[in-house]
């Protein structure tokens, strides 16, 4: 697989703010494939400055920095190249909110938020990038799964306050959103729900916290990684973050103030299994992973239901399938979410041509 980025002004551009994707082939020169082994890139994936030769193309800003600095016209430009040469242009929308953006011919935007059921099938899931944290705090490569008992232990640590006072403060947000949104466009069609997620999330818990059919191991945060500022308490309230999980059968995983949950792939890096409350997501690769097989599936309509659906979840796994499930949840984060295995699958699927 060859592929093609477009140039961009190397001297002034931040590489935290390129498009995942395309990071293993940068340098401060220019698009290369010098330094792809160090990003474990096969060696039948590679850039070609000539987009004649390449199967796909990236985009290397995120879809956001085009239309904020009305940029848009390159947009244009790249799915024109793309329709001429046949082939599919892929960029990724940043940000919490899920902002809906001019759909292209030939371009399918990756994206994090956003409401499924509200976007064309030019926009498709992303997972967020994380480091191994498994391996950094527990010096392992490889996880001990956990023994299956009786009763299935929740596990979550975070932001979670069953307060008015919050829920008015975080559904403020979304207001403020909406109403920039209407004055940029009175037609606008495409408005966030109003969604208190601190809240919401502690509600979740209290089910959990009612039910005999289940152990919990909740940490509750008033504010985010618990106000943590200096680099001791981040790396202290991290830490915790991930004893949380790794000392837990199965953890909470539901949207944030975007439409999506970080806490899910950090899940599936530790080997553990998400409880996915699903609020209408886009998860990656939903036409190459069957995500009901790696997760508890709780649509959001269910969620008063949440500690029984958990617990027949647990029943019916034998000892075998628990410890399977969690070695799969790694591997899947380990291997088919990386960024090699997930280039390969844009090479090797025309699933995602709309």
């Amino acid at each position: 697989m060859k592929i093609h980025i477009p140039n961009i002004n190397f001297k002034t551009v931040n590489k935290k703010a390129l498009f995942i994707l395309t990071r293993p082939f940068y340098s401060e020169k220019g698009w290369t494939n010098d330094v792809k082994n160090d990003w474990n890139i096969d060696e039948n994936i590679s850039f070609t400055d000539t987009v004649e030769d390449a199967n796909v193309f990236l985009i290397p800003m995120n879809i956001n920095w085009y239309f904020g600095t009305k940029n848009q016209q390159l947009l244009v430009e790249y799915n024109n190249i793309c329709k001429q040469k046949n082939i599919t242009a892929y960029g990724v929308i940043g940000g919490d909110f899920g902002i809906k953006f001019l759909d292209y011919s030939n371009i399918i935007f990756f994206r994090m938020g956003g409401f499924k059921s509200k976007l064309s099938n030019k926009n498709k899931g992303f997972p967020v990038a994380l480091s191994d944290h498994f391996k950094g705090f527990y010096n392992k490569e490889s996880i001990e799964p956990t023994p299956k008992n009786d009763f299935p232990t929740i596990g979550f640590c975070g932001h979670s306050e069953m307060s008015i006072a919050k829920k008015i403060k975080e559904i403020v947000k979304y207001l403020i959103e909406n109403t920039n949104r209407f004055i940029k466009n009175p037609l606008c069609n495409n408005y966030e729900p109003l969604f208190a997620s601190a809240f919401e999330r502690a509600k979740l818990l209290h089910y959990f916290e009612k039910s005999s059919a289940v152990k919990t191991n909740f940490i509750y945060r008033k504010s985010y990684r618990g106000g943590a500022k200096s680099s001791e308490d981040l790396h202290k309230t991290t830490l915790e973050y991930y004893d949380n999980i790794k000392n837990s059968d199965y953890i909470l995983c539901v949207r944030g103030a975007g439409n999506f949950s970080v806490r899910f792939y950090e899940t599936l890096l530790m080997g553990k299994i998400p409880i996915f409350v699903n609020t209408n997501c886009l998860l990656p690769f939903e036409e190459e992973i069957n995500w009901k097989n790696h997760t508890v599936w709780v649509d959001w309509k269910d969620r008063k239901n949440i500690a029984q659906i958990v617990a027949n979840f647990h029943e019916k796994l034998t000892e075998k399938d628990f410890i399977n499930l969690q070695l799969a949840n790694r591997k899947l984060w380990k291997e088919t979410l990386s960024i090699n295995n997930m280039l390969q699958m844009i090479y090797s699927k025309n699933n995602y041509n709309g």
